[in-house]
């Protein structure tokens, strides 16, 4: 038996089809990305790619802007590591370690800050300076441009962190080196990561338990 539609009918049936298969389609989509969930929670602390370094643009960094990056490192260093209170008690408690945190906010981009405050990196030369009972000093701090494009700079550093006691009887010197990457953040260059090695730092932290 043939049955004949009418040009309503047929309409209504192709309509219909295509909804199942947009629904079906759809559902293939929605199970097709359930495994990658994980990979993207582990990527999120992966800056997106806008604020990563550009690797198609040839033009270099300003000398005006260079110049800036490396006072801007050699004023970061300074103020990260340098140690002068007396109460680490006070120092360390929550409030202590906020306003600390804002001390060093306008050298960061807002990502950068809120990496560092999460994972509580302006906490380790407050833990040094409490566990060698010192205050710390950066000194002969040494800054170069390593590389520049127009939208991003890196500075490479060296310096020696000197431990003295309360007196200012220097007891301990360790030498430390890392790389500085600057990016462009509400048109204002910011530091966007310092990666150096923290291995003294740790040592100290962990001998001390």
């Amino acid at each position: 038996m043939r049955v004949i539609l009418t040009r309503k009918e047929l309409i209504t049936s192709r309509k219909l089809a295509y909804v199942m298969s947009t629904l079906f389609l759809s559902s293939v989509m929605i199970m097709g990305c359930t495994p990658s969930e994980s990979a993207e929670n582990v990527k999120e602390t992966i800056p997106p790619a806008t604020n990563q370094p550009s690797i198609v643009s040839n033009q270099k960094a300003s000398a005006i802007d260079e110049q800036q990056a490396l006072e801007m490192s050699l004023d970061y260093k300074t103020t990260e590591l340098t140690v002068d209170y007396k109460d680490y008690e006070d120092t360390l408690t929550v409030e202590g370690l906020l306003a600390r945190a804002e001390v060093i906010r306008p050298f960061l981009t807002e990502r950068n800050f809120e990496s560092n405050i999460d994972a509580r990196f302006n906490k380790i030369p407050l833990r040094v300076a409490d566990k060698e009972k010192a205050l710390l000093h950066p000194e002969n701090i040494q800054t170069k441009i390593k590389d520049s494009k127009s939208d991003w700079i890196l500075v490479e550093y060296t310096l020696d962190l000197k431990f003295t006691d309360k007196d200012g009887k220097e007891f301990k010197s360790i030498p430390l080196s890392g790389d500085i990457t600057f990016l462009q953040d509400q048109g204002e260059w910011r530091i966007q990561d310092d990666t150096y090695n923290l291995k003294p730092f740790t040592e100290i932290i962990n001998n001390s338990l």
